[in-house]
Formats: C-alpha cells, structure tokens, sequence
C-alpha cells in the first residue's frame, strides 16, 4: 500500500484546525450565556464580508456586450474584464460557480466548454497537452496567448515555441475564464494567432476552501485554500496547495503534480491595490506514449515498445508584483512585473535509443495599461487604452543520449537569448446607443542571439519588426439583438531555433474576419452565430530554399445557445463546423490535418433548492485527416459525462463522477507518422467522488 503523500496530511490539518473553529464559532452563538464581546467580533467579521461583497460586481451579458456567459461572473474591478467583453467578437466568460462544479485532472479541461475547442490528451511526460480552436492544430496550443492574472505564460523553448503549460495551474484556484476568439485585440501580440485565454485567480476574501477526490485508477486530487482579510480590509493574504497523482489507466502513464501558491494584496489609500505573488510548481510523469492503429485495436491499454524509462520532469518558480491603480475615476491603471525560471526533462526512445531533451529557462516581464474613459453624453462614450509589454528569454537547450534516464553523451547544448517589446493603442467609441465602433494597431519588435556551447559559435539573431491592425463593429438592432463584425492582421515568426538559423523563413501573416449576431429574444433564451475565416500563407523548405506553397484557409460556422425554462435548470448546446483547407500548393483542396469537421457540445444542468444537482454532458467530435495528403483520417469520437452533487450544512459539498459515461473507446488526439496512424488512448468510464468544503 503506497505511503499517504504529506500534503495530505497537511490538507487534513488545516482542514482539521478550521472546521473545528467554525464549529466552535457555531456552537457559541447557540449558546445563551455568550460574551457581549464574543457577540461584537462576530458582527464586525460578517460587517466586513459584507464591505467586501458590495465591492464586487456581477458581470452579465448587457446590450452590445457580444459574450456568453458559463456560469455567473463575480469581479472585483470590472476595468479589464469589460474591455475584453466589448470587444467586437466571440467572447466566452466561465464563472467562478460553474468552475467549482467541475471535477478535472488538470485546468485545460475546463476549456471543454468553450464552443470550437478541442483538447488533446497527450499525457506524455508531463509536457503542455494540446489544444486548438477553429481550425488551428497546433501541437501544445501554442497559437493561443494564455494570461494568468494578467501575466502570459506561453514558454519559448520548451516542447514547442510558445506553448502554455496548464499544468502549473490549479483549477481550483481560478475565479473566472475569458476565450477571445481570433486576434482582435491590439493588447496581445505574439502566440495568439487563434486566440486568447485569460484567467483570473482567486485573490481575496476571508475562506477557507479544500477538497479532496479519489477516483478510478488509483486517481487522488487534493487542494486547501486559506484567506483571510486585516486592517479594515486594507491588507490581504491567500495561501493555497494542490497535490494530485494517478496511476493512471494505460502502461507506464503514472502522474505527480505538486502547486503551491501565496499571494499578498495591499491597498494603503482607495483606489490603489498593491500585489505580491508567488508560486512553485512541480510535476514528474511517465508516459505510455503513441501507439501504431493495430496496437490500439488489440489492446489500447498498452504502451509503446521500450516505454518503461520515458517520461518527463519540470519544475518552475515565479514571482510577480502587480499595481492596479485609479488614478482618477476614469483613469485606470494596470502594471506587472514578473521573473519565471523553470527546467525540464523530458525522456523518450524515438527509435534510435533513448534521449533526453532538457530545457532551462528564465523569463523576465514587464506591462502596464492605461485606460481613459470619457463620457459625451447617456448614450455616446469613448474608451481609450495603451500600454506596452517587454519579455525576455534566456532558454538553454540540451540533447543528451541516455540509458534509462543516465545521460551517456551530449549532442546539443545551445543557449538563446529572445527578446520581445510590444506598444499599442485601441478604443472603443460607442457613437450612440446603437453602435460600437473599435480600431486598435500594435507594433512589436523582436531581437535575440544564440550560441553553441559545443564549439562556442555565436550568432545574432536578425531583428524583427512587426505591426499588426484590428477593426469592428458593433450594432445594436434593439436591446434584445446585437450584429457585429471584425477584422485583424497578425502573424508567425519563424519556429524555435529557425528565427536564429542564417537562412530562415519570413514573417507569415494571417489575415482574420468574423461576423456574428447575438439575440436574446425571449428572457429564457440566448443565441449567438459567428461566421470566421482566416487566411495564412504556407513556407515549406524545398531544396535549400523557403518556398510559399499557397494557403492554409480556415473558415466556419458556429453557433451557440443557452435555454433557462425554469428556474435552477440550464440547457446549453454548441455547434462549430469547419471547413479548414489548403489553398495553392501540392496540397491544393486538402483539409488541414487534425482539424474535426464538426465539434457538438451539449447538455443540460440543474440545480435545485435543496442544494441537489445533477448535469449531464455530450461531446461529439467528427472526422479529421491526420496527414497532409488527406490519405489518412480518424472517425472521430462520442464521450458523456454525468455528475451528481449535494450541499449540506451550507459548507460542504459531495459529488460523483461518471467520465465516458457509455464507455466509449476513443483517443482524443491521432496524427500520423512512420507509416500508420498513431493513437493517444483515452480512458474508459471513470468514476470520481469528490468531497469539498466552502467557508
């Protein structure tokens, strides 16, 4: 029987100390003879809890706001989170009491839900999983900009340029989650080609919150969270842990991760708040790795040949300082400054013996925004907002020869510098009640150098200059029904080690437009359709030389409805179709690989009186082709989840878990190489019962 992790102890503990403390609490108001002073702090701590709630807002969709809300949205500054949902595209907001009824492995899994999304469960050697949106397949997401806290935490080197880790993300300890579909907005340069994810971490407040899961395959999930408030409310501090391991239902595929947070907040006059934030992450997975179609189909359980050694080890730390400042009432102003350093490992026999590629990296950032707000009259306002952002990489690069993770020779050891420095300027200017206008530019400029620590050559890498241009529309027909429309350039530098090589590819532009209506035509009814299209050009390097072989053009329909009968029921569906093909080019009217012809989401969910709640889940993914020349495919897949939850005593919270409900096979992810199709097996049914505790 495995030993019980420390940080379960630690999360029983705590749990321990605090539960017994609201008991107690509890036990004094029943009792008759309690102190008149004991009476007093009491009402002074709920006086202040209620000072804190009144400071937060909801955020709910509003006439000309284009956004979908999953899930209620509480914020305590609405400044960055309005900008996003004005803007003039599809925009989706999961809110913090929809998050909470989500029992996940890792916080990817909770984009499940964003319309158009696909996850790609590799699960190998703790790398960043993948995923895409509207047609672009990136290998590790790597095409969408990811901020935690206002900070972006794309990597430059690891496993693939500019892919997020979500991984070093609690899910636990989100508070809300904003997709910006396509790249509309000027704030956000590199990576964020398909799109934007920025989350929102819990920062404030006096709670106590943990939970604890067990579930199939010797899965276990703890977390405990502690905040508490001081000084009139003038001073703050979060603490937070996770641990989670499995074992995970296919060979060689066991999993640790361990997060820790602590998080301090400020505010020495109004309208001012100060942050210090601080984080520790570290993770150590196996991997079962791909498997050919004919293993997949005797025994998709199996790993690979000569998996037993291969897998993966990270470990990063950060620091940040955060300033959020109304310097006036219309005035805003954001600042971040943050320092990063992580290493990795990551093992794998690729069919020559097994290697290791390690990667160490230090980041350091910088951004700020301000905003202005002017009012013309009831109806006519302007929003200006400019800013800029610096970050600089300092990524060491290794490839080593191993034998059961021994290092046996060297074959790479690089070092390289990459630094990018982004200005731009956007605004929103509604003319009247009736119409939104917004224009942004962005200009970012880009340099670094390398050097081969092997035969100490250097190199500078040459220097890039890119501006890119956003525009939109909105309409607002009557309250109840919205058009808008967009458009806007950005780009793709050359990938990982190619930006340095003497000979490398240019700049790639895309070119993206949407339109879209929004309609709320009866009070228990929301609708939105989005038409997208984009067009980039292709490189391929043919003969010595980079040759443009036409155009990767992505376009499709989706749509999306939320459906209230009555109240505590919701019934949700998505539907996203593609048509994502080249354009020119020896793949001339091919579909882009790994791209599903249709992605269906829906399910319905109830919450009643009584603190009972049940929701059920389907996901239907169509066809995709898994090579270039459309010779290969996959069927696609069908999965449902079911969960059923119960609040008692008004703190806790008792769930179970059905994942694959029918027990569909299937992979999440299937590319092709080496002559067959390779599989990514998913799990079978699973079941989870999780405990969770609110205070």
């Amino acid at each position: 029987m495995k030993k019980i992790n420390i940080l379960f102890v630690v999360w029983f503990l705590l749990l321990f100390v605090f539960c017994y403390k609201d008991f107690n609490a509890f036990a004094q108001e029943q009792n008759k003879d309690v102190n008149e002073n004991t009476t007093l702090s009491i009402q002074q701590e709920k006086d202040k809890k209620e000072v804190y709630e009144q400071s937060k807002q909801k955020l709910v969709p509003g006439p000309g706001e284009v956004f979908m809300n999953i899930g209620e949205v509480v914020v305590e500054t609405t400044s960055a989170t309005v900008s996003n949902v004005d803007l003039p595209g599809s925009v989706d907001v999961i809110g913090e009491d929809q998050l909470r009824k989500e029992i996940t492995n890792n916080s990817l899994e909770l984009l499940r839900r964003i319309p158009g999304f696909i996850y790609r469960d590799y699960g190998n050697g703790g790398v960043p999983n993948g995923f895409t949106m509207r047609g672009f397949n990136s290998n590790h997401g790597s095409d969408n900009l990811v901020t935690i806290d206002g900070i972006p935490i794309n990597d430059h080197f690891w496993q693939e340029d500019g892919a997020p880790d979500f991984n070093q993300l609690t899910a636990e300890e989100i508070e809300n989650i904003t997709v910006i579909k396509g790249p509309i907005d000027a704030r956000y340069g590199n990576w964020g080609r398909a799109g934007i994810v920025n989350i929102e971490t819990r920062k404030r407040g006096d709670f106590l919150k943990s939970s604890l899961s067990l579930g199939s395959w010797g899965t276990r999930k703890a977390y405990v969270s502690f905040g508490s408030e001081h000084f009139d409310n003038k001073f703050n501090q979060v603490y937070s842990v996770e641990y989670f391991d499995t074992d995970a239902w296919r060979e060689n595929s066991e999993q640790k991760r361990q997060n820790a947070y602590a998080k301090w907040y400020y505010r020495p006059f109004s309208g001012i708040q100060l942050g210090l934030q601080t984080h520790v992450y570290k993770a150590d997975w196996s991997t079962g790795g791909y498997i050919t179609e004919e293993q997949w189909k005797d025994d998709p359980r199996q790993a690979f040949d000569s998996a037993q050694d291969d897998g993966g080890k990270k470990e990063l730390q950060e620091i940040s300082m955060h300033l959020d400042w109304n310097l006036k009432k219309d005035i805003p102003l954001e600042a971040r400054f943050w320092y990063k350093t992580n290493k990795a490992s990551r093992w794998a026999d690729w069919g020559g013996g097994q290697t290791e590629m390690f990667t160490k990296e230090s980041v350091w950032g910088a951004l700020a925004n301000i905003g202005f707000l002017r009012n013309f009259g009831s109806d006519s306002k302007i929003r200006v907002d400019s800013g800029f952002d610096w970050r600089s990489f300092d990524s060491n690069y290794q490839d080593w020869n191993t034998y059961a993770r021994v290092r046996t020779s060297v074959n790479t050891d690089d070092d390289y510098i990459f630094n990018n420095f982004g200005v731009y300027i956007k605004s929103n200017y509604d003319v009247n009640k009736y119409l939104r206008l917004f224009a942004g530019v962005r200009h970012d400029y880009f340099s670094g150098d390398t050097k081969n620590n092997l035969t100490n050559e250097k190199r500078d890498m040459d220097n890039y200059n890119v501006t890119t241009y956003k525009g939109g529309i909105i309409g607002n027909i009557s309250d109840r029904y919205s058009l808008y429309a967009n458009i806007g350039t950005t780009f793709t530098l050359p990938r990982k080690e190619l930006k340095y090589a003497e000979e490398h590819p240019d700049v790639t532009y895309l070119l993206f437009r949407e339109v879209g209506l929004k309609a709320n035509p009866l009070d228990w009814l929301l609708v939105r359709y989005a038409y997208f299209y984009s067009d980039e050009d292709v490189v391929a390097f043919i003969a010595g030389d980079y040759v443009n072989q036409g155009k990767a053009i992505r376009k499709g329909h989706e749509i999306e409805v939320n459906i209230f009968p009555f109240e505590g029921m919701t019934i949700f569906s998505s539907l996203t179709l593609d048509n994502s093909k080249f354009d020119g080019g020896t793949n001339d009217g091919n579909w882009v690989t790994s791209v599903p012809e249709y992605i269906w989401n829906t399910g319905i969910q109830y919450d009643s009186i009584y603190g009972t709640g049940a929701r059920l889940w389907y996901r239907s993914v169509g066809k995709w082709y898994t090579d270039s020349s459309n010779e290969h495919s996959y069927k696609g897949y069908k999965t449902a989840d079911l969960t059923v939850y119960h609040t008692f005593a008004d703190k806790w919270t008792v769930s179970f878990d059905i994942k694959n409900l029918f027990n569909q096979k299937y992979a999440e992810f299937v590319g092709f190489w080496s002559g067959s199709n390779q599989y990514m097996s998913s799990n079978p049914r699973g079941y989870y019962v999780t405990l969770k505790y609110n205070m």
